[in-house]
């Protein structure tokens, strides 16, 4: 097969437009050895997606590459334009914010051959998606595409599915764009990379755990905060957005983090029994998060028995799932209020559903949180060295059973601990991690990327009677972490 500057081929005999994929990652793609650990391939399951061809370490920058269309803030007369299309406007953006007369008919094709849009969104879009474009394309600059309304209502679908933009930084605004070996990234639960931007605005990609050769490569399409943190049906209702069923590892197995405590008093976990789906009735009206079906039944781990969901306190996590995470995001300045009622939503949790289940952990983890706020700030708080230490211990087992694999979620914790033991004066043995391995990490050549290390580098000294580090807290502590 024909080879480019990149070396050889990153496509495999199964990849369609292969020789267009080349010609264009040769052009992008800054890393000269990408061949060497990355490969395109193509299944019915994942469509057009990237394995790594050889062991990838934590940390390591599997790709480096240009935007192949960037997305530029809207000029005045484009949002004008936009105006007059009402709640259409935001999904017609991306027409206006590309600088066309730029591009060439090359361009322009690679970015409608090289990338995938759901048949089913496709499928669902009205009459009034076609007219909008076709009165788009009488503005000048789309005009130049030579496109027909057909082409640029497929283009929207296309950039609706494949963008990248770092909506947690304003100031990287101007790289939001479409990439094509970032675009082939598939989604996992607990995913194996992480991008970013770097400051000349190309799209990033670097390992978060160690990768095995021909792994799928994957990042998370709903952020990599704790939202990953949720039930099975919940990340599932959140990604059907995109118009798929995630099948990943972590969804496919038991659904750890919804565990309810049995009703029968065996002192078991009860586990919904979800059945199969595929993502046909994506392409029916409808909203798409209600196609996601819940389980029809429940079973203990311990006792063995069949619970029917009217058996079960389903109410209570529905309650727990909307209040939880809404006083974990409200601001600093509403610690006190808040400590209080996630101690209470904890309480709760715990009595009704069980300390297994994801809003118990979600709660203590906020909760902790929220006290470490206010030892900053407040003379006196309602709580001890001991409320925090037991409570800290249970975030770092509960994620080690029902998160194993989430690396970076378990980092937070991880760091939240290590600045609560510095403030109380604690080892970090009292707080559920080993001094020497908090993450129990797979030991390597490499110690660059293990959490101790990243710690170190930070200035922390780790111990398990005593910690010792950086004396005020920095809001880039955990972005520093993290890279």
């Amino acid at each position: 097969k024909k080879t480019t500057q990149i070396g050889m081929s990153i496509c495999d005999g199964s990849v369609p437009n292969s020789e267009l994929f080349e010609e264009w990652a040769a052009k992008k793609v800054d890393l000269p050895k990408l061949s060497e650990c990355f490969e395109l391939r193509r299944t019915e399951s994942l469509g057009i997606h990237a394995v790594a061809r050889c062991a990838i370490h934590p940390g390591d920058l599997i790709i480096s590459e240009d935007a192949l269309l960037r997305l530029s803030p809207l000029t005045a007369d484009a949002r004008s334009l936009l105006q007059r299309f009402g709640e259409l406007g935001e999904f017609l953006t991306p027409a206006l914010a590309v600088d066309w007369t730029s591009t060439t008919p090359q361009l322009r094709e690679a970015s409608l051959k090289l990338f995938y849009a759901h048949p089913g969104t496709e499928k669902r879009s009205q009459d009034s998606h076609l007219a909008a474009c076709e009165e788009l394309l009488r503005w000048p600059p789309l005009r130049s595409t030579k496109w027909t309304p057909q082409e640029l209502l497929h283009f929207l679908h296309i950039v609706d599915l494949n963008i990248h933009k770092d909506d947690e930084r304003p100031q990287n605004a101007e790289f939001t764009g479409i990439f094509l070996l970032g675009s082939k990234f598939s989604h996992s639960c607990a995913p194996n990379a992480s991008w970013a931007f770097d400051a000349a605005g190309h799209l990033q990609y670097r390992a978060i755990r160690p990768i095995a050769p021909l792994e799928v490569l994957t990042f998370s399409y709903v952020g990599n905060g704790m939202n990953l943190i949720t039930s099975t049906l919940i990340r599932r209702q959140r990604l059907a957005q995109l118009c798929f069923v995630c099948g990943c590892q972590r969804c496919a197995a038991e659904d750890l983090p919804r565990r309810v405590q049995c009703p029968g008093g065996c002192g078991g976990y009860c586990f919904p029994c979800y059945t199969s789906q595929d993502d046909q009735g994506f392409a029916n009206a409808g909203p798409r998060h209600s196609m996601i079906q819940d389980a029809a039944s429940w079973r203990c781990s311990t006792c063995k028995v069949d619970i029917s969901p009217s058996d079960l306190p389903l109410h209570a996590e529905e309650e727990l799932a909307e209040l939880v995470p809404r006083f974990m995001q409200s601001p600093a300045s509403k610690a006190p209020e808040d400590a209080a009622r996630l101690r209470d939503l904890r309480l709760k949790a715990a009595t009704l559903l069980g300390k297994g289940h994801w809003t118990y952990f979600l709660a203590t983890f906020a909760w902790l949180q929220k006290c470490l706020a206010l030892m900053r700030n407040e003379t006196v708080i309602p709580f001890s060295e001991r409320d925090l230490s037991s409570a800290c211990v249970e975030v770092a087992e509960w994620l080690e059973v029902a998160a194993a694999d989430n690396v970076e979620q378990r980092l937070c914790a991880l760091f939240l601990a290590v600045r609560l033991a510095q403030h109380l004066g604690l080892g970090l043995k009292s707080w559920g991690y080993d001094a020497l391995n908090p993450l129990k990490e797979m030991p390597c050549s490499d110690r660059r990327f293990m959490a101790i290390t990243k710690l170190e580098l930070m200035g922390w000294e780790l111990q398990d009677d005593c910690i010792k580090g950086p004396p005020e807290f920095q809001p880039a502590d955990l972005q520093r972490l993290k890279d």
